[in-house]
């Protein structure tokens, strides 16, 4: 660490320079180092001040996003469907989240959030985990609907939805789904139009359930029958678990409409690009 700190040092006064040749040489060394270098800024003992953070960011973004799209799909590799999920959202909150962010965080959060459903005595009920999760009150909730913004891109950032207890509908039931894996509860996606709903089986009876509206369920018969978007497909609809290709590629039109309505094109573009390689996969 100390034979770094100097080079570190040096390359973060340079951060400003002007000269596209300075420039290219100081992003290919800080990408280089890129996985490192939380650590390292931490040893170094001299916290970055703002104008340094987007200046960084600014830098190392465009390594990260082409480091995203070319192990983008890996995750179709893994032996489960909720380790796909998770995987592929993983990838998508590191690069919502930026340079600086382990996809490995979203695990651990999902883990915490397990331990401790576990040690309220959820057991393998799928009702008594949404309660846990969804059903809570003011400062009681642990994960609720983010109404106020619900168009917002970081509403499709698991993580950030981890650490602020706001979502939209779709990723407050990744969140369902992946910690009920953790905790041996089955729980599907259901690809409900205009809504995305959770999917469980519970006392021998077929279930929906509304993660965004404090873990509501609802008999999928009587969804299939009385809803107002009910139609011939409606109930084979219900009755068909989303595929993580469907939950991702869902994931991903979000973004690229909050994209839209944030101004962010950039960030666009590559949102645009990982849902082509979905679709042409």
């Amino acid at each position: 660490m100390q034979s770094t700190t100097p080079q570190l040092r040096h390359l973060l006064k340079l951060l400003d320079d002007d000269n596209p040749v300075v420039r290219s040489a100081v992003r290919s060394r800080l990408t280089s180092m890129r996985r490192e270098l939380p650590e390292e800024l931490l040893a170094l003992g001299e916290p970055l001040d703002d104008e340094q953070q987007r200046l960084l960011s600014e830098l190392l973004a465009p390594g990260c996003w082409e480091e995203l799209e070319e192990t983008w799909l890996s995750w179709r590799w893994l032996s489960s469907p909720e380790a796909q999920l998770e995987d592929a959202l993983g990838q998508i909150s590191t690069f919502l989240s930026g340079w600086a962010t382990q996809a490995e965080e979203m695990g651990r959060k999902l883990d915490s959030l397990a331990a401790s459903a576990l040690r309220s005595g959820v057991g393998s009920d799928p009702r008594l985990l949404a309660e846990y999760l969804f059903a809570g009150r003011g400062q009681d909730a642990r994960l609720r609907g983010n109404t106020k913004e619900y168009y917002a891109a970081h509403n499709s950032n698991l993580l950030w939805v981890l650490e602020n207890g706001l979502g939209n509908p779709l990723s407050m039931c990744a969140v369902y789904i992946l910690v009920g894996k953790r905790l041996g509860v089955p729980i599907q996606g259901c690809n409900f139009p205009g809504h995305f709903l959770a999917r469980v089986t519970h006392e021998g009876q077929t279930w929906l359930v509304d993660c965004f509206n404090r873990g509501r369920f609802m008999l999928a018969e009587d969804v299939a029958r009385h809803h107002p978007a009910a139609n011939p497909a409606m109930e084979e609809l219900i009755h068909e678990s989303a595929t993580v290709n469907t939950m991702i590629g869902r994931v991903l039109r979000n973004l690229d409409e909050a994209c839209e309505r944030e101004g962010n094109m950039t960030q666009r573009h590559v949102v645009r690009r990982l849902l082509m390689k979905l679709m042409d996969s």
